[in-house]
């Protein structure tokens, strides 16, 4: 049986080493493996066990969740956490090829950075970046990994799909003696994307924090040629008064943005805003970071199709042993810094250019509407409103939001030339 097993295994990871040969041999890059050790995992359940759950008060009971979680959910949460397989998790990710890589950046240094890939042996591979948010991480876009490593071959495979962990998240590094920017972690992405031999150009992809830096990046590098997010804002109440002629279905999305800012934006400016002292509450203690993230785990997605629980506690628990808080907090800080009076967000710079593609999903937090999408953004030359998914949209529909992404790479290749 256990031969089986081990057979089974030994199969997924030489499939998924199959699409680690890096195209280019002048990279830093060096394959690596997790390995959360036993004395880490003992320590981790200990803590766990050792940790009270909250006094039941109203608050607590209250099962809309417009006030947050329930302490019956967290109760539940715990029992289930503590008999937890993070081994699973860990076989999972290393199924794939991963790496680490020194990247340096004049403002930061060399900082270590660690990314998945797919890599094609085709010479007119197309080069995909793939960024993740907050409280994301490369668990994010696993799914959407299995399928094109189940439908290609390294010798068919179009792609070339590089899912970095940002910088100060995950297995990344980042510094402490200055404090990281926006602008310098969307520097170290393309220049991980240079070092790799992406010279010639290629496509980044982001939701959330990812997305920021996506847009931020269609500005900032002339090797970014096409980007796509999968959340868009407005930058200013003025594109949204712009508006006229609402459609029923563009009055729910501004209806549903005006309900996030209302009630359930508080932690953008708690982390931007003190980012220290949340960041090291989060990080004292397990059932703290659970009830932080969880309540977006359980808030942000299409109510019609939850994350299992299990799924909740993989994303948790990466960020429990790689020490993600408070260490991720930063991109908060540039997000607050001109707007933290009115309690409007700081505008991210955005090519109005480069081919633009935006995926709505119907339980996004935010999103801008069509007709002001297209007002703002001459370039957009993709905008598709799905009947499905939400904030985690690559976790929870990876099918659909693959197949988003090759619409979009359908319409703006022919534009790039690459």
């Amino acid at each position: 049986m256990w031969y089986n097993i081990w057979l089974v295994c030994f199969a997924i990871l030489q499939v998924g080493n199959a699409f680690g040969s890096l195209p280019y041999g002048n990279s830093t890059a060096r394959p690596f493996t997790l390995r959360v050790t036993d004395g880490q995992i003992r320590d981790f359940k200990s803590l766990l066990t050792a940790s009270k759950v909250g006094p039941e008060a109203w608050y607590t009971t209250q099962r809309d969740g417009q006030l947050g979680i329930t302490r019956e959910w967290l109760t539940g949460a715990k029992k289930a956490w503590v008999n937890f397989d993070w081994r699973k998790q860990e076989r999972r990710i290393n199924s794939f090829p991963n790496f680490k890589a020194m990247v340096g950046n004049e403002a930061v240094g060399a900082t270590p950075i660690h990314f998945t890939a797919l890599f094609s042996k085709r010479k007119d591979a197309l080069p995909l970046l793939f960024l993740h948010g907050w409280p994301g991480s490369i668990f994010e876009f696993l799914p959407m990994l299995d399928i094109l490593k189940n439908k290609y071959t390294p010798e068919t495979f179009p792609y070339h799909v590089i899912v970095p962990s940002l910088p100060h998240f995950g297995l990344s590094g980042g510094p402490i003696d200055v404090e990281l920017t926006l602008l310098s972690a969307a520097e170290m992405m393309n220049q991980l994307m240079l070092d790799l031999g992406f010279s010639k150009g290629y496509v980044v992809q982001g939701g959330d924090v990812g997305g920021a830096l996506a847009r931020l990046l269609s500005v900032l590098s002339p090797e970014v040629k096409a980007f796509h997010v999968n959340l868009l804002g407005p930058d200013s109440p003025e594109e949204l008064l712009r508006m006229t002629n609402i459609t029923q279905v563009e009055q729910e999305h501004i209806d549903r943005m005006n309900a996030f800012a209302a009630n359930g934006s508080s932690y953008i400016f708690e982390h931007g805003q003190r980012p220290s002292t949340v960041g090291l509450v989060l990080s004292s203690n397990p059932l703290a970071m659970l009830a932080w993230i969880g309540e977006k785990l359980i808030e942000w997605p299409d109510r019609r199709y939850p994350l299992s629980l299990d799924t909740m506690l993989t994303l948790v628990t990466f960020y429990w042993y790689t020490d993600t808080l408070p260490r991720s907090l930063y991109p908060y800080r540039g997000i607050v810094a001109s707007g933290n009076r009115n309690g409007l967000l700081s505008p991210v710079p955005t090519s109005k250019e480069k081919p633009f593609g935006h995926s709505v999903f119907p339980s996004e937090i935010l999103v801008l509407p069509e007709s002001c999408a297209k007002q703002t953004y001459p370039n957009l030359v993709y905008y598709k409103r799905n009947e499905k998914g939400g904030h985690f949209a690559a976790l929870e529909q990876p099918e659909l939001f693959l197949a988003n992404i090759e619409e979009f790479l359908s319409i703006a290749r022919p534009i790039i030339g690459l």
